[in-house]
């Protein structure tokens, strides 16, 4: 608790200097420097290494300064990420509370406020965002005036999903800002999520009345509208919409969608129309598209339409139907099962505009707005396809946990879904929890025995283990199941080749040759072991350069080729490539062992003696998983020594 209060007394004090000159500013802090004022302490060094080529004097007097801070915070670090540290008692508060209670006007803020602020930015970037948001709590509780915390508390607890919380912070943030659109906007979209749509409009109705080019709010009314039947003031809302943002191309989908709706065909085509050519993966405008162009008896065109659908969409028994019949008729078809309103029932589900929302986010890398929007689907149904997107948005941001846990939801919705299994395993192996992967993959595989992709994921989940025997069974009951799938056939021999079945090995990667021919790894694999057994060392060449026309910058295959030249008894060739190959890896003991071997047998035996060295160094210092080869440690001393007896003996 002491360095807690050491940590809030540093931050008090820097942040005063700014506050005094009326340049506080606490969204200008970020990155390191941030984080530096976190911890004070790691804050000194952070700042001797950056005025380490200063002049002494400088020096001198950031010694000094550093001593001082850090005698004063000279304790054990606790929990620095908890909101429930007692500040009370630091003089930073107490000289805080001393003039709140001795001043009618105060010209600082509250100490509180900038400790919990960084604590958050911390917690943010680490993409702990409960962690984030319940620090924010605590920033606008003692700093109740700033705008921009209250905003930035409430999206928290929307994309943590505590949207009644969200809800409830909202309307006080809006009783201190009444003019606060984004706040406006976030209640709307809340409220909507949870079914209650005319406070939701009345929302979305505030924030047109506080801006005029808000196109999102008009977007979202009109849905609402559309969901009361409305549809006459849905269509209005769009072309506001439309007139705000003209290339927004989910606006146009809505706005074509209420036209097509209302039989205005011509107006319907012209919407849709933009809407694909802003956007061409957006499925259902285009389905809508081809709907519409159908409609109209233009026939060539919708079947352009349905047919780029058909390629994106192989499965659908709609899209098929209305290709047959149009063939079949060669001009306008008997329209198929239609709606009210001239839309087929096909179509008529209105799609979720949250989950188009979140999707376009997700496709621009805007990931924590999309959170968002995946968080007010969830509100309103839960079903798959967010909680996959979100896991991919906690996977690419290396909170793995949070992934996993999104799948473990999906598991309890489909139990049976091998996809989600398969995925859920492959993040348990990613968190090098292999034994959770392999007790899913077993109890899958007694759900469907003959589910070759299964036995594949257990077979790699047993190769993390190192259990090389049980991979090699499940790889070859994934071949059986399918002997079509060349990497199969790799991953197999290179199992082999790992328990020391050579022969297995390269038959197994002639296999994969035979169905893929420019399966590079192969070729390489193959060239390699004809230059370690040291014959069919021109087949090897043939092999090798296959594996480089695919992977020209391959140092590895480079270190391959030089390998064989080596063996074929032409050292400056082998030099050559070996020297490439350097360029093209990061430091790798069986490079530099091979390396050592060539500059030796050229006689260049001090470089030779350097690059053992450096392989035993990396051999005995690695810096990840070597994999299966690396060279001996006793094998390079010998070598070393052989090097220093030669030189003693000669020169």
């Amino acid at each position: 608790m002491k360095d807690t209060a050491c940590k809030l007394n540093f931050i008090y004090r820097i942040t005063q200097r700014s506050a005094s000159a009326g340049n506080l500013k606490y969204l200008s802090l970020a990155g390191n420097d941030v984080l530096s004022l976190v911890s004070p302490c790691s804050a000194v060094s952070t700042a001797s290494r950056k005025l380490g080529q200063s002049n002494p004097r400088v020096k001198a007097g950031l010694l000094m300064f550093s001593l001082l801070l850090l005698a004063n915070c000279a304790t054990t670090v606790g929990n620095l990420d908890s909101t429930n540290a007692d500040l009370s008692s630091s003089y930073a508060v107490k000289s805080f509370e001393n003039k709140k209670q001795h001043s009618q006007k105060l010209d600082t803020r509250d100490p509180r406020s900038y400790y919990h602020y960084l604590m958050a930015v911390k917690a943010e970037k680490k993409y702990q965002l409960k962690q984030a948001a319940l620090h924010y709590k605590e920033v606008v509780q003692h700093d109740p005036e700033t705008e921009r915390f209250h905003e930035k508390w409430i999206r928290l607890l929307l994309r943590t999903g505590q949207l009644d919380e969200a809800v409830r912070a909202g309307q006080n943030a809006l009783a201190r800002f009444p003019e606060n659109e984004d706040i406006e906007m976030i209640l709307g979209d809340i409220l909507a999520s949870q079914g209650k749509v005319e406070e939701a409009i009345t929302h979305y109705d505030r924030v047109s009345q506080i801006s005029s080019d808000n196109a999102r709010a008009p977007l979202l009314k009109g849905s609402l509208l559309e969901r009361l039947g409305q549809f006459d003031r849905a269509l209005e809302e769009y072309k506001k919409g439309a007139m705000i943002e003209p290339n927004n191309p989910l606006i146009q989908f809505y706005l074509g969608r209420a036209y097509l709706r209302a039989n205005q065909l011509q107006e319907a085509e012209k919407s849709l129309a933009k809407s694909v050519s802003l956007k061409p993966n957006l499925l259902q405008a285009r389905h809508h598209f081809a709907w519409v162009l159908e409609r109209q008896g233009k026939t060539i065109a919708a079947l352009k339409e349905y047919g780029l659908l058909l390629k994106m969409k192989p499965d659908n028994v709609y899209i098929k139907n209305r290709v047959s019949q149009l063939h079949a008729s060669g001009s306008l078809s008997p329209e198929g099962p239609r709606g009210d309103e001239g839309i087929p029932l096909e179509l008529e589900k209105q799609p979720n505009i949250h989950m188009r929302i979140a999707t376009i986010y997700f496709e621009q890398t805007l990931y924590m707005e999309a959170l968002e929007e995946f968080q007010l689907v969830l509100a309103e149904h839960d079903y798959k396809d967010p909680h996959v997107l979100m896991a991919r948005i906690y996977e690419i941001h290396g909170r793995l946990d949070i992934a996993v846990k999104e799948f473990e939801k999906l598991r309890k919705l489909e139990p049976e879904s091998i996809d989600i299994i398969l995925y859920t395993a492959r993040l348990y192996s990613l968190m090098k929890k292999t034994q959770n992967s392999v007790t899913l993959l077993v109890e899958a595989i007694e759900m469907e025995p003959d589910n070759h992709q299964l036995h594949h994921s257990l077979a790699l989940a047993y190769m993390a283990q190192n259990k090389n025997a049980k991979a090699i069974e499940s790889m070859s009951k994934a071949l059986a199941l399918n002997s079509q799938k060349d990497s199969y056939y790799f991953e197999l021999g290179a199992l082999m080749e790992k328990a020391g079945d050579f022969k297995g090995a390269m038959e197994n990667m002639r296999q994969a040759i035979e169905l893929n021919p420019l399966h590079s790894n192969a070729h390489n694999f193959l060239g390699y072991m004809y230059a370690l057994e040291g014959h069919d060392l021109d087949q090897a060449l043939v092999h090798l350069k296959k594996a480089l026309t695919t992977q020209p910058r391959n140092g590895y295959f480079l270190d391959s080729l030089g390998w064989i030249y080596f063996k074929k008894g032409e050292s400056e060739k082998a030099l050559t490539q070996i020297q490439k190959a350097m360029i093209y890896t990061d430091p790798d003991p069986v490079l530099y062992d091979h390396l050592g071997d060539i500059l030796f047998s050229l006689k260049n035996y001090d470089e030779a003696s350097g690059a053992w060295k450096n392989s035993l160094f990396l051999t005995v210092n690695p810096k990840g998983d070597l994999g299966g080869e690396h060279p001996d440690p006793q094998t390079l001393k010998n070598k070393i020594e052989k090097v220093r007896n030669f030189l003693q003996q000669n020169y």
